[in-house]
C-alpha cells in the first residue's frame, strides 16, 4: 500500500519543528504588512527578520526571498537556511528544501531539528532510507525528540521493520503520551505485527483524545480486526 493510500499515517511524517525566530520576536498581531516594511537594504539581519515575518504570515514565496537575500549577504548563519528549507518545504520545492538543510547542516551539524526536517523532506521525496539516518542523527543529538522517534517510526514501518518501528513510535508515546497521532501510529505498527489486543487499547486512547480519527480508520486492513476488538467499546484510559 502507497503511503498516499494510508491516511492515518500521513499526517505524522509531515512533523517537523518550527522556524528559528530572529533576535527580536514581535506578535503576529503587530507585524507590519510586508510591503509597508522599510527598505532592509544590505543587513542581512534585516532580511533574514522579514523573512520570518512573512513565514508567520503564510507568504512562503516572500519568506524565500527574503530569507534567500539574508543568506546571500551572511552565507555562514545556518538558522537562515534552516528557515529557508522550511518554506521552500512549505512549497513543495522539495530538492531546494533539501539543498537548503543540507547546507545549514554544513554549516552546524549539531542541531536536531534540521535534521529532523532534512528527514521529512527526504520522506517527501521518496528517499525513505536516507531519511532514517537524518531522524537517528537527531536522536543520536537529542534522545528526548519525540518528533523524530515519531518520524523514524513511519519510515520503519513503511520498509516493513515492523519490529523496530513499534519501538520508535513505543518511544515518542512514552516522552508524549497524550499526542494522538503517535498513539495511532503505534497501532498501525502493533496491528500489522498482530498484537491487536495491544493495538486496540492505543487505538482506543487515540481515538480518546482527538475523536475525528475515528473516520479515517474504516476501510484500512490492518485494523480491519482491531476496530472489533472490545476494547474500543470501553473508555480509555492513560498510559
Amino acid at each position: 500500500m502507497s503511503r498516499d493510500d494510508h491516511t492515518p499515517r500521513t499526517e505524522p511524517l509531515k512533523q517537523r519543528s518550527g522556524l528559528r525566530p530572529p533576535n527580536r520576536v514581535a506578535s503576529a498581531g503587530t507585524l507590519p504588512a510586508a510591503h509597508a516594511a522599510p527598505d532592509p537594504g544590505d543587513d542581512a539581519e534585516c532580511w533574514f527578520n522579514l523573512g520570518f515575518d512573512c513565514a508567520l504570515r503564510g507568504d512562503q514565496k516572500a519568506a524565500v526571498d527574503a530569507y534567500g537575500r539574508a543568506a546571500e549577504l551572511d552565507p555562514a548563519k545556518y538558522e537562515t537556511w534552516y528557515n529557508l528549507g522550511n518554506a521552500y518545504l512549505e512549497l513543495g520545492r522539495l530538492n531546494d528544501a533539501i539543498l537548503s538543510f543540507r547546507t545549514a547542516i554544513d554549516r552546524h551539524d549539531g542541531d536536531p531539528e534540521v535534521w529532523n526536517n532534512l528527514g521529512n523532506a527526504l520522506v517527501q521525496a521518496e528517499k525513505g532510507a536516507e531519511a532514517g539516518g537524518c531522524f537517528r542523527r537527531a536522536l543520536g543529538l537529542n534522545p528526548g525528540y519525540d518528533l523524530s522517534w515519531n518520524n523514524l517510526g513511519n519510515v520503519l514501518e513503511e520498509s516493513g521493520e515492523l519490529a523496530e518501528a513499534r519501538k520508535a513510535f513505543e518511544m515518542a508515546v512514552t516522552l508524549v503520551p497524550d499526542q494522538a497521532t503517535y498513539r495511532l501510529n503505534l497501532a498501525s505498527a502493533l496491528a500489522r505485527d498482530g498484537q491487536i489486543a495491544r493495538a486496540a487499547e492505543h487505538l482506543a486512547r487515540a481515538v480518546a483524545l482527538a475523536p475525528e480519527i475515528a473516520t479515517l480508520l474504516q476501510g484500512f486492513p490492518e485494523f480491519t480486526t482491531v476496530l472489533t476488538d472490545p476494547r474500543l467499546s470501553r473508555p480509555a484510559t492513560g498510559g
